[in-house]
């Protein structure tokens, strides 16, 4: 048999995730980056459905994987991905609202939700940090460009959304 790729400590650490029923949505820089803005950032910013007393939990699911607890939210996986983890963003709704708003992406081939860049954009404004509110000129461009690149192109769709597939006529047995 084969030998199997190893997960990245990234992918390794969203099935995790999932394997633990903790709900995630990619938001921040990062989730900006994958929606298209020319941005660079170090870190992964997840918002977890989870109350902030439990954080205990993530805290376990990182030093099983090898990782590094560098604060109480803010972990380094084995490879020295740094990763986030957000109980509160500000500027959001709900997690449930902003689930159903966020598009499906993916990140070391595990499926996650992506807050959508308006999103990022009112949370980042929100937020007033000044290394956030340096960021959203670039990030209401790429939005503007998003939109007007979807509105030459309809076909394209919307990110996350998958073409409907034609059904051949020939069945192959």
């Amino acid at each position: 048999m084969p030998l199997q790729p190893q997960d990245s400590p990234l992918g390794a650490f969203l099935k995790a995730l999932r394997e633990e029923t903790i709900d995630c949505i990619l938001i921040g820089a990062m989730a900006a980056i994958e929606q298209g803005a020319p941005l660079m950032t170090v870190d992964y910013d997840f918002w977890v459905r989870l109350p902030e007393r439990q954080y205990v939990r993530l805290l376990t699911i990182v030093q099983r994987q090898g990782g590094t607890i560098r604060a109480r939210t803010l972990y380094e996986l084995r490879d020295g991905t740094q990763v986030n983890a957000i109980f509160r963003p500000d500027g959001l709704r709900s997690f449930d609202a902003e689930w159903k708003l966020s598009r499906w992406g993916e990140l070391e081939k595990v499926p996650v939700k992506v807050l959508p860049l308006r999103r990022v954009i009112a949370s980042k404004r929100a937020a007033n940090r000044e290394k956030d509110v340096a960021v959203l000129p670039i990030l209401r461009r790429t939005l503007r460009l998003a939109r007007r690149l979807e509105k030459q192109h309809p076909r394209i769709g919307k990110p996350g959304k998958r073409p409907k597939q034609r059904r051949s006529k020939n069945k192959i047995p």
